[in-house]
């Protein structure tokens, strides 16, 4: 893993031969938290460190620089988001019911959460890319694996006969990927589910 750029200028490489005695997963967790209420640019090395508990020579060690933190936050939410995702969908219950769920935990958290407002995937799209490769490319990945998972139930939905059979999967689940952020930011702004719930009871009546 690279040194940070701080530590090249310093001329002080952080120490690197010490095992590690924290939890990383944790870690990611407690920075992808900061992240998520401050943004990249407005949260500072002594709030990761104050949110983690850890030295700077420790952040340093385990994951190069405050990017390298983005980084793994970023890998810990949306492996995180995209196991539940998954879980909604293949409940095993009728997929126009498991899609409209996956949609419906969208105005749930909408409405519920007052300073994690938003969803740090697309917060961080909107504040990082396309300046950032490295940014893009993760959630460029993450989307990918979301409209994978979508177009799974929407071909179950067509099986199932819920579904218009004239929709093309793909393009169904892009407009799904769609729904979903759109409903994140919506509700960043204005977190009114029944509104929300609305909007997803379109949606539902455009698959079929």
């Amino acid at each position: 893993m690279k040194t940070s750029t701080a530590s090249q200028k310093g001329g002080t490489a952080p120490q690197r031969g010490r095992p590690r005695e924290f939890d990383v997963s944790a870690v990611s967790e407690a920075a992808a938290r900061t992240f998520w209420e401050r943004g990249y640019h407005a949260t500072s090395l002594d709030d990761l460190c104050d949110a983690t508990g850890l030295l700077r020579g420790s952040l340093y060690g385990a994951f190069g620089d405050k990017h390298g933190m983005l980084l793994a936050a970023l890998d810990h939410y949306s492996e995180g988001a995209l196991v539940r995702l998954s879980e909604r969908l293949n409940s095993g219950r009728p997929a126009c019911e498991a899609v409209r769920e996956a949609l419906l935990h969208h105005t749930r958290v909408a409405a519920t959460l007052e300073h994690l407002r938003g969803c740090l995937i697309t917060n961080t799209a909107l504040e990082m890319v396309p300046r950032d490769e490295a940014v893009a490319t993760r959630i460029e990945a993450v989307m990918r694996r979301v409209t994978t998972l979508f177009a799974a139930a929407v071909i179950r939905g067509q099986a199932e006969g819920a579904f218009d059979p004239a929709l093309d999967e793909r393009a169904t689940a892009d407009f799904l990927l769609c729904m979903t952020q759109g409903l994140r930011v919506v509700g960043k702004v204005i977190p009114d589910e029944a509104r929300l719930v609305t909007a997803v009871d379109v949606a539902m009546r455009a698959l079929g």
